[in-house]
């Protein structure tokens, strides 16, 4: 497993432990770009706030644990790489409730991994 797949992977799971454990993967700052709506998150602190919002989202909808479905990577230099992941977020017993693409752009910072900016897929209704 890909280094790159296996961040992947535990951001992923971070899902399951609440919005500190999802902006965690987050540089400072960082953007997402989702549902028409861009943000900047200039702050570990803001992005816990955005995370909190999606968790709540989520969570209403009946979301328990996401699965990577497919995992695209590709190097841009020593310190970065594009992830394109399409995950399928699930009920408490594995039933997928809906699926959404990610592109992410990743900068390494002393030696780990940070998301700088997410772009979802939006895609037409």
């Amino acid at each position: 497993m890909s280094e790159a797949r296996a961040f992947f992977q535990a951001y992923g799971d971070a899902f399951t432990q609440g919005p500190a454990a999802i902006a965690a993967f987050y540089g400072e700052p960082c953007i997402t770009a989702r549902a028409g709506s861009i943000r900047l998150n200039a702050t570990r602190r803001d992005a816990e706030a955005f995370f909190a919002s999606v968790d709540r989202a989520y969570r209403e909808r009946g979301f328990r644990k996401c699965e990577m479905l497919s995992f695209i990577e590709q190097s841009v230099g020593r310190n970065s790489a594009i992830a394109t992941v399409h995950w399928a977020y699930q009920d408490a017993n594995g039933k997928t409730l809906w699926e959404s693409t990610f592109t992410y752009n990743l900068y390494r910072f002393d030696g780990t991994w940070r998301i700088l900016l997410l772009t979802m897929h939006d895609h037409a209704a």
